[in-house]
């Protein structure tokens, strides 16, 4: 089967999910150099929950990123290929890609709502994320602004992933953090409409600002991807958690990555690969010119 594209989750997928400490870049080089390669001969397009401005530095091999579940999709101009030496420290790799800072990369953005009603529900978005905060010590609450139309907060994760135990976290203090949403919510009405994605062992809620989900992304970047090719592409999908379930039944090849043992979600894919050999089998797939098999997984 020769493989046309590859969309992939980038948090706890590209990266482990404990590694990710807000603002540092943590993929292994070898799956990022295998990218590089990758994007040289078919299109390399990221789907995530994150926002543009922490993916832009990070996914410089990307022709597309659909970001914060596909409510804001964006067509790149082909990035300065990079290619990551072992003996470079983050920061040194961080300089070195930090082109485009004005995101004139930008050749097309897509939203998935009104440019309105996205504004409409920020408002939501700021009052939970204060709330939050007031009332919990031992999480982040991470913004997610759209890149174009105004930088409209999108979207909010509250995490917890730095917490000493997270499933105790998530028996005693997941249920009062809904309960306050869901309160919230009903003093709101006028903005009620937001959509909450909760996990089932991942340390972390998301809380959207209009109806979003990555089979919808997913089928927004599919439609983007220019080919002369007639019949089905054949996409190979990588994901790590329940929110990639939507694409996972899309893709021809859907392969799910696991990073920590304490996360055990219910995965909607044919293939499992340890995040230790995700580089492995990138590189393997380029010897085999992009001809997907099997083997190549049982490695």
């Amino acid at each position: 089967m020769q493989i046309d594209a590859i969309l992939s989750d980038y948090d706890g997928t590209l990266c482990p999910t404990t590694s990710i400490n807000h603002n540092q870049d943590v993929v292994q080089l070898e799956i990022e150099n295998a990218l590089w390669q990758i994007s040289d001969m078919i299109p390399v397009c990221i789907v995530s929950s994150k926002d543009f401005n922490f993916l832009h530095r990070r996914t410089r091999y990307a022709s597309i990123i659909s970001c914060i579940m596909g409510i804001e999709t964006l067509v790149l101009q082909r990035h300065k290929v990079m290619k990551v030496s072992s003996e470079q420290s983050e920061l040194e790799i961080l300089s070195e890609s930090s082109q485009c800072q004005n995101q004139d990369c930008i050749k097309e953005s897509f939203l998935s709502a009104q440019n309105e009603n996205l504004q409409h529900t920020s408002v939501l978005l700021y009052r939970l994320a204060e709330i939050v905060r007031e009332n919990f010590d031992e999480i982040h609450i991470e913004q997610k602004f759209t890149a174009t139309n105004s930088r409209i907060l999108a979207g909010i994760t509250i995490d917890w992933r730095e917490t000493k135990d997270w499933k105790l976290f998530k028996i005693n203090s997941e249920p009062q953090l809904k309960k306050m949403i869901t309160q919230k919510q009903k003093v709101d009405p006028e903005r009620s409409n937001v959509l909450i994605q909760t996990y089932s062992t991942h340390p972390f809620i998301d809380i959207y600002s209009t109806k979003c989900d990555k089979g919808m992304a997913y089928d927004q970047i599919i439609s983007m991807i220019t080919t002369s090719k007639k019949r089905q592409l054949n996409i190979i999908y990588l994901g790590d958690s329940e929110n990639d379930n939507p694409a996972f039944r899309k893709a021809t090849v859907p392969i799910g990555i696991q990073s920590d043992s304490r996360l055990k979600p219910n995965l909607d894919c044919s293939y499992y690969l340890h995040i230790s050999k995700l580089s492995i089998f990138l590189k393997s797939l380029i010897s085999n010119n992009l001809e997907f098999s099997q083997n190549l997984i049982a490695i």
